[in-house]
């Protein structure tokens, strides 16, 4: 069964880059030897998406994947990258069974949980305090009620939460 995962880093404020989209304050957390689950995750995973601004910060390094950038200035494709143009929708609906990383950012989460197209949501929460930035989370998501799966804590004082999104509750609040 097809499964959209949003499986993100946060701090513990709850923002996912600094104002001005920098992810610096992560990499401290990469030197540590740790992968926190990623390549795991990562072999999971047959399809990636990501939003336009996250795709010009990263260009997806992600090779061995399908990868689909929603953005509205490019089209056609760029190595193994399918620029896309559709609706989150219907362009989910066209895809294989397979689970589905929904990168980020901001703007292509809270558009994939406006439509009930988040099936589950990874959260690496990061013992830092930005104070300000980009949030994971912003007005617009649409109101969405989750069931803890897992948790896992590291050493490092990383917490990595995993949710999966109840439909039930969904339901209920809609």
């Amino acid at each position: 069964m097809k499964k959209v995962i949003l499986y993100v880093a946060t701090s513990l404020d709850g923002y996912i880059a600094r104002k001005n989209g920098s992810v610096d304050w992560l990499t401290r957390y990469s030197k540590l030897g740790e992968d926190f689950g990623y390549k795991k995750f990562l072999d999971s995973i047959g399809t990636i998406i990501l939003g336009n601004t996250t795709y010009e910060e990263f260009k997806a390094p992600y090779k061995n994947k399908k990868c689909f950038v929603f953005s509205r200035k490019n089209t056609g494709k760029k190595d193994n990258i399918t620029f896309v143009n559709d609706n989150a929708k219907e362009f989910i609906e066209g895809l294989d069974d397979e689970n589905i990383w929904l990168v980020g950012g901001a703007n292509i989460a809270k558009d994939f949980l406006k439509n009930n197209l988040v099936d589950d949501c990874i959260i690496t929460i990061m013992p830092i305090i930005l104070g300000e930035g980009i949030p994971l989370f912003s007005k617009g998501c649409g109101k969405h009620n989750l069931k803890l799966l897992t948790t896992k804590s590291f050493d490092s004082g990383v917490v990595q939460l995993h949710y999966t999104v109840d439909l039930h509750m969904k339901k209920e609040i809609s």
